[in-house]
């Protein structure tokens, strides 16, 4: 695949309708960096191992407040996260027999957990919202949780930018080409984009139907996206 360019397939109608409908609208930070170019998404019409979240994790319904009928993961990619190149983010939308979301569920730093207010998904008509974390993107329905990590996260996003270089996680083990020399042009690449949040969530970040791709379209992809911005860092193009 070109990692110029973003991926192009044919794709189940169905499918993408349904992902389409509940896809979420994410709220960033007004000084947010990054764009949020595109969302893998898989359709569970009964409990399974997701495909692309790391660690893993199953996911599950079959449970007291989550009478649902399916489930949709969206793998939400950003190029950059403000402390290292790749960065996968993860909503899931809870869907009962008529179409309604009960239950949306959201990362949060490797971990997830469900996205609520008073006990209910918030919702703009039927796509979740969430709020990310400046320049990190974790999830959340509220500003809450972020005030809670305050601190670390102006760090992150300044004085810390960087210092992660190139994430390799399980998922593309081997496969990003980590190396000290491009660490360090990540890292050079994020200290330029270094900021201090205005924690004011005024960025919209709706994901759209021609943002979606089957998650296995965005997996080989990725590869060839992060070759893409080394060589763009190591031309002195970006």
């Amino acid at each position: 695949m070109n990692g110029n360019l973003l991926p192009v397939c044919s794709q189940n109608p169905s499918d993408l309708d349904l992902a389409a409908r509940f896809a979420p609208i994410v709220l960033a930070d007004e000084l947010e960096p990054f764009d949020l170019l595109l969302a893998g998404y898989a359709i569970f019409e009964q409990e399974g191992d997701s495909p692309s979240f790391v660690p893993p994790r199953r996911v599950e319904w079959i449970a007291p407040g989550y009478p649902a009928h399916r489930a949709i993961e969206y793998a939400l990619w950003w190029d950059w996260d403000i402390g290292h190149l790749y960065e996968l983010e993860h909503a899931w939308a809870f869907v009962n027999q008529e179409d309604q979301v009960i239950a949306v569920e959201a990362s949060w730093h490797g971990m997830y957990g469900p996205i609520e207010i008073d006990g209910r998904p918030p919702l703009e008509g039927t796509h979740p919202v969430l709020l990310a974390q400046p320049g990190k993107h974790a999830m959340a329905a509220t500003a809450g949780p972020f005030e809670e990590i305050r601190e670390w996260a102006e760090s992150s996003a300044g004085p810390e930018a960087g210092k992660e270089g190139v994430l390799e996680t399980e998922l593309f083990r081997g496969r990003l080409g980590k190396t000290p020399e491009r660490d360090a042009l990540a890292t050079a690449y994020l200290k330029r984009r270094a900021f201090v949040p205005s924690w004011k969530f005024t960025r919209r970040f709706a994901v759209t139907r021609e943002m979606l791709v089957p998650w296995d379209v965005l997996r080989d992809w990725i590869p060839a996206r992060v070759g893409w911005w080394i060589e763009e860092l190591g031309r002195g193009r970006q």
